[in-house]
Order: C-alpha cells, then sequence, then structure tokens
C-alpha cells in the first residue's frame, strides 16, 4: 500500500496534468470570432463580467461550465473563452472537452482581447 501512495506522487511530481486547452493569440481569437460565429463564453465571475466584457459574451463563471448544455447542445460549434489570465478559461475548457466539446479556444487575457480587437 505505502508503495502505491509513492508510486503514485511520483507519476503527479514527473508528469503535469493533462490539459486539452488550445491557445490562440489575440488575433487569431478574433479571426475565429469573425470567420466562424462562436459561442464566446467570459468564465470570470459575475462581479468581473459586470465590469466589462466582449459583445456577444455571455458570462458561465468556470466553476459553472457544465451549465453549457443549457446554452449550446451542438458540441461541433467553436467556443471562444477567456478570464483574467487565461487560467480559469484552460480549467473550463478542460471540462468541456470531457463533454464532448472539442472545438474550445483559450484566448486567455480579456484586457488583452479588449485591446487586440479590430476596428470596425
Amino acid at each position: 500500500m505505502k508503495k502505491t501512495r509513492s508510486l503514485t506522487a511520483l507519476l503527479f511530481t514527473l508528469f503535469p496534468a493533462i490539459s486539452f486547452a488550445k491557445y490562440v493569440t489575440p488575433d487569431e481569437f478574433w479571426q475565429i470570432e469573425k470567420a466562424q460565429q462562436p459561442l464566446i463564453i467570459d468564465v470570470r465571475t459575475p462581479e468581473e463580467f459586470s465590469k466589462g466584457h466582449l459583445a456577444n459574451a455571455i458570462n458561465i463563471p468556470f466553476d459553472q461550465i457544465t451549465t453549457i448544455e443549457n446554452y449550446l447542445t451542438d458540441k461541433s460549434k467553436p467556443i471562444l473563452l477567456y478570464c483574467r489570465s487565461g487560467r480559469r478559461a484552460e480549467l473550463a475548457e478542460n471540462t468541456l472537452y470531457t463533454l464532448g466539446y472539442k472545438e474550445t479556444f483559450n484566448g486567455m487575457s480579456y484586457q488583452l482581447l479588449q485591446t487586440a480587437k479590430p476596428k470596425d
């Protein structure tokens, strides 16, 4: 038993958590937004969302991302995610992947995306 625990601890030390996150640059984020009409999800808290968010974004906090099926049942539709730094979007993206949503992209930072948004 002790040997098994030691082996498990060693494996977690040697191998980082599996991540399915597909990071995109701000320019790539906006190209996907324009070309594919994805669902844009802000995974920050409602308080953060209320202080500013991308146009057309919906707010689903990262720890509630499993409620996605209330908004989107088509698992082939692209989803763009963002938060303050990208970490919560990565966590949400990994959860979405396990739920069967494979076309997910992490745009990371709201501030960077807002700054890089193309002028229409």
